[in-house]
């Protein structure tokens, strides 16, 4: 509390004033002194001077009749001034009288006369030496100087205080009342400073409205930034939501391509990648190797956008441990800057597993009979490309086939019976060719296989041998029911017979005619020359 009062703006302007009061007072007290003590020694001299002039004529007399009587009277007399130490008076004729107020005075004369006679101007007879008492005239001027303080004492002390009543009564109080009230004070509520008994509008006043002006505007800062966090705390809380319960994976990257952030649906991603992962919301340094079956690919995607600040949009097959599922995601990557004016990349996962499969199937059901699952005619145009087997310089060998005896199996047993019998001859027919060649169904009873690399003529007719055999053999129909067919083959070589599949086809399919036109169950392979078909019969 005494703390408080000391540090108060009242307590700390009265001591400066009275301090600088003081200060003035005293320095006026000094020079006061000084001119009291000039005053009082020169008031001294005056009355010393007044009295050495009254008994001059007598002292006179005294030195010049050398009468000590006198002389005696006559130093006594100028003795009995307040401000005399000592008189002296001589003359050269043996007179010499002094007597002394303070014995132990040692102080120099002040006032020295020289005396002449009564009787002739012009003769000097002796001198009159008078000597003042310091001490007296220092306490005399003392007193006059204490005096003079007092006063001035009293013209420093009353109006110090009276200053410090006006300033405490008009400045202090209401300061430390406002200052109070202003401690008091919620922000943000409708409290505001209130001045009593201050009807005129002065300073504090005007102070008052000021800041009940300012808090005002701080309270409706207030109130509006309350808001706006709330708003931002609600946002976040979405954004939050959505950033962690998103099915759709979020990523993102900084300009070197490492991860800032992760929402948990990446972790989804890596299925079979779970101990690669090392938090939700973090991913370890190429990560990407172990999601994408191609991380170059997604690499470069990311380059892309953040070279060129466009979106880049792909889809990216996942890479499985158990080689059997594929499974796909859409990437959509775009480049935005954050607050530090440094670009990332923000990356989105879409699942498009079911919607590739389903393509695929589409795929396959367009290029794909629905019965054998061999290639159609459309699927066989997708695959055999001429062009890029020119461009390798590959050989093409085109083996058309068409059953026989399968119109009887129709009408003898039934389209079901007939469906059998496609299907295992398509079956027998995968287990003869090899990786790299094509095998396909051209419609009814009619297939092509496409063998990559020129077979020599010996192979080429040890293989056509064993597709006749192997396709002969019975075939179950079920109910204890079985059949045969057999095959007929027009054979056709890229490119000595020709640049243009469709051409081939034709040639192959008069291969084919002959063999049909001489027997069935047999192979011809198409020359310019002749064709010359080579017949089987079955066992």
């Amino acid at each position: 509390m005494n703390s408080q009062v000391f540090n108060s703006l009242n307590t700390q302007l009265s001591i400066r004033v009275f301090v600088g009061m003081l200060l003035l007072s005293t320095l006026i007290v000094l020079g006061a002194y000084t001119l009291a003590f000039d005053d009082t020694q020169r008031d001294a001299q005056q009355q010393v001077s007044e009295l050495v002039d009254a008994m001059e004529y007598s002292a006179a007399i005294a030195l010049y009749a050398s009468d000590a009587q006198i002389a005696d009277d006559v130093v006594r007399g100028v003795l009995r001034g307040s401000y005399v130490a000592s008189v002296h008076l001589r003359n050269g004729r043996g007179l010499d009288v002094k007597i002394a107020k303070y014995p132990d005075s040692s102080e120099q004369p002040v006032v020295r006369r020289g005396l002449n006679s009564p009787f002739d101007s012009s003769e000097s007879v002796g001198v009159l030496e008078v000597s003042l008492h310091p001490p007296i005239i220092r306490q005399r001027a003392a007193a006059s100087a204490k005096k003079m303080a007092i006063a001035l004492s009293s013209i420093v002390l009353l109006p110090t205080l009276l200053f410090w009543l006006i300033i405490s009564r008009l400045i202090t109080k209401p300061l430390l009342d406002l200052s109070q009230q202003l401690s008091m004070i919620t922000p943000g509520t409708e409290q505001r400073l209130r001045l009593t008994k201050r009807p005129q509008r002065d300073e504090l006043t005007n102070l008052a409205n000021d800041v009940n002006a300012l808090l005002s505007v701080a309270a409706l800062s207030l109130r509006k930034e309350r808001r706006l966090r709330l708003h931002i705390e609600a946002l976040e809380q979405q954004y939050e939501t959505i950033f962690t319960q998103a099915s759709t994976g979020i990523i993102l990257l900084d300009q070197q391509g490492h991860c800032l952030i992760a929402n948990p649906a990446v972790r989804q991603l890596f299925a079979d990648w779970r101990d690669d992962v090392q938090s939700v919301f973090s991913l370890l340094t190429h990560w990407e190797n172990s999601l994408f079956f191609e991380p170059a690919e997604f690499c470069g995607l990311v380059k892309n956008a953040l070279a060129t600040h466009n979106p880049q949009a792909r889809d990216l097959r996942l890479k499985r441990k158990t080689g059997e599922q594929q499974d796909w995601v859409h990437v959509l990557i775009s480049c935005h800057p954050n607050p530090e004016q440094m670009h990332i990349a923000e990356c989105l996962f879409l699942d498009v597993s079911n919607r590739k499969q389903q393509e695929d199937e589409a795929r396959f059901q367009s290029q794909h009979d629905a019965l054998t699952s061999l290639l159609n005619r459309r699927g066989l145009e997708a695959r055999l490309n001429l062009n890029y087997v020119a461009r390798d310089n590959d050989n093409v060998t085109l083996l058309l086939l068409d059953l026989d005896r399968f119109k009887q199996i129709n009408d003898q047993w039934g389209h079901l019976a007939g469906d059998k019998v496609l299907i295992e001859v398509a079956k027998r027919m995968k287990a003869l060719v090899r990786g790299i060649d094509l095998l396909a169904r051209l419609g009814g009873d009619e297939f092509l296989i496409c063998l990559h690399g020129q077979p020599n003529p010996q192979a080429l007719q040890q293989f056509l041998l064993r597709l006749i055999v192997a396709i002969s053999r019975n075939v179950d129909l079920g109910d204890a029911h079985h059949d045969y067919v057999g095959i007929s083959i027009g054979a056709v070589q890229y490119p000595q017979d020709g640049n243009d599949l469709e051409d081939l086809l034709q040639k192959a399919d008069a291969a084919l005619y002959q063999v049909k036109h001489n027997g069935r169950n047999g192979y011809c392979i198409y020359t310019e020359q002749a064709l010359v078909p080579v017949l089987f019969a079955r066992d």
